[in-house]
């Protein structure tokens, strides 16, 4: 151990010079962004979002398996017996023993709650959680400590990924590294960041005060992890109000969890086109419809292929094997499919409401896939699904893709996840080209409305385009048939 290390590891045993660990372990996390050239991207992280809540259940799993006396918080004893149980399993290799001080240091500086005066030396779930992220950036500037957080990184690529994601979200407002932001830097984020204006709806007064649980007008590290770990499983609140709404098909599917995430997409999309100073030309893309339609081609017959029982729809069944396959997918942790999230595509992509059981036909395998690209490419390399990875390779089905995206954003100018039928009127008129017109019509928006809801969201975009793209195919059959 260096003599730099030693100052650090007897520092632990203070309060303050706990902090001040945690504080250069942030420093250490911005300089390694810095060094990679990485920004802190909080809107590319939320796209995350799916992943490292698949992270946090297995967190609270652990944190139910140390508690011991089954009464929902874990103490120092029983964290302390789980990280021997870790320690000996070797998730700690090359790293000193157990310090019991550190522990409790650990335990007490992630007991984030209302009452900061009172605190009881136990964790629930969410403190819990807390707790590894704190001992995950410990031990990535101490390689000779010995943390919970740190031994479950041992091989853990998944695991990793997520904490590594929370810290970088935290340097998305505390651009200094310096352990805490205020509210300024809060609010600062916004203009900070070229792409800040796909998050407003995110970031708001009541989100502040989530972060601020201490109500000191900054928020730490700790108490960042505290809200962000509420924010990812944001989407289980909702569950219980499910079924008073069924019969509301709009509501249902404006409650998928993915639909801010879609709409952040798009306004990722946007942006990018807005940087690349590439005007949407619907009747550019017009006349690229032979090329989309030869990649719609293969995607039908990706779904012939994998319709097991010839029903004419993939099921949810059929859907997971046909994303193995195609993914190769011996991949585990980090590159391992997530099947919430194909559920959750699937849910959306299923614009008849005929359900899991009955599946998605060719077109709304198309939506599926569309939506799956737009979600892989915001959430980045973490976020590999089976559309995001095939784009890699296939340049026309990229090219496709995006045609689809800059169709859309014809007329949903804001990238906010729906137009009206005016902002299509205003496209078209804006437009000014024959071709355009002719197509963008009331019949149209009858067929692009699909639940009569007075908007157009994204999914519906798809399985309306899908049709113009392939108009012309009945009545190339009526012409053989002559």
């Amino acid at each position: 151990m260096t003599e730099e290390s030693n100052a650090s590891s007897r520092s632990l045993s203070t309060s303050e010079g706990f902090n001040a660990n945690v504080v250069n372990a942030l420093q250490l996390a911005k300089k390694e962004l810095d060094e990679k050239k990485t920004k802190a991207n909080f809107i590319r992280i939320i796209m995350r979002f799916p992943k490292i809540k698949a992270v946090f259940e297995r967190l609270r799993g652990i944190h139910a398996r140390c508690d011991k006396s089954g009464n929902g918080e874990v103490d120092v004893e029983e964290l302390t017996e789980a990280m021997t149980e870790l320690f000996n399993e070797g998730r700690a290799e090359g790293r000193e023993p157990i310090r019991p001080s550190v522990v409790a240091r650990t335990l007490s500086i992630s007991e984030v709650e209302g009452d900061m005066g009172s605190k009881k030396h136990v964790l629930d779930q969410k403190q819990f959680i807390v707790m590894c992220a704190v001992g995950f950036i410990l031990a990535e500037e101490n390689k000779d400590l010995s943390t919970f957080g740190g031994m479950l990184a041992n091989g853990d690529d998944a695991y990793r990924l997520a904490m590594a994601d929370v810290v970088t979200a935290y340097l998305s407002f505390d651009r200094d590294g310096k352990g805490y932001f205020t509210a300024d830097e809060f609010n600062g984020f916004m203009t900070a960041s070229k792409r800040a204006d796909a998050a407003k709806s995110f970031f708001t007064d009541e989100r502040w005060a989530e972060l601020d649980v201490s109500g000191d007008g900054k928020v730490e590290f700790e108490e960042f992890v505290y809200a962000f770990s509420n924010w990812v499983s944001n989407d289980d609140d909702d569950d219980d109000d499910d079924e008073e709404e069924s019969q509301d098909k709009h509501i249902n599917r404006r409650k998928n969890p993915l639909t801010p995430r879609i709409t952040l997409a798009l306004q990722l999309s946007k942006s990018i086109l807005d940087k690349q100073k590439k005007e949407v030309n619907f009747t550019r893309i017009i006349m690229r419809f032979p090329r989309i339609h030869e990649v719609f081609d293969r995607i039908r017959s990706i779904h012939e292929k994998y319709d097991l029982n010839g029903d004419g729809h993939l099921q949810l069944a059929e859907l997971n094997a046909a994303m193995n396959e195609l993914m190769s997918n011996d991949a585990q942790g980090a590159d391992a499919v997530d099947y919430s999230t194909i559920e959750n595509i699937f849910m959306l992509s299923d614009l008849d409401h005929h359900g899991l059981e009955e599946g998605l036909d060719a077109k709304e395998f198309i939506v599926f896939c569309a939506v799956g690209f737009i979600l892989a490419e915001a959430g980045g390399e973490t976020s590999k699904m089976v559309t995001g990875a095939v784009s890699d390779h296939e340049k026309e089905y990229r090219l496709a893709m995006m045609d689809i995206v800059g169709a859309y954003l014809t007329f949903d100018r804001e990238g906010k996840g729906y137009f009206t039928s005016n902002e299509m009127h205003t496209a078209v008129v804006d437009c000014g080209k024959k071709d355009a017109g002719s197509l963008l019509t009331e019949e149209r928006w009858r067929e692009l409305d699909i639940d009569s809801s007075g908007v157009v969201d994204f999914e519906e975009w798809v399985h309306a385009f899908s049709t113009w793209v392939t108009a012309g195919d009945d009545e190339d059959e009526g012409e053989d048939d002559e």
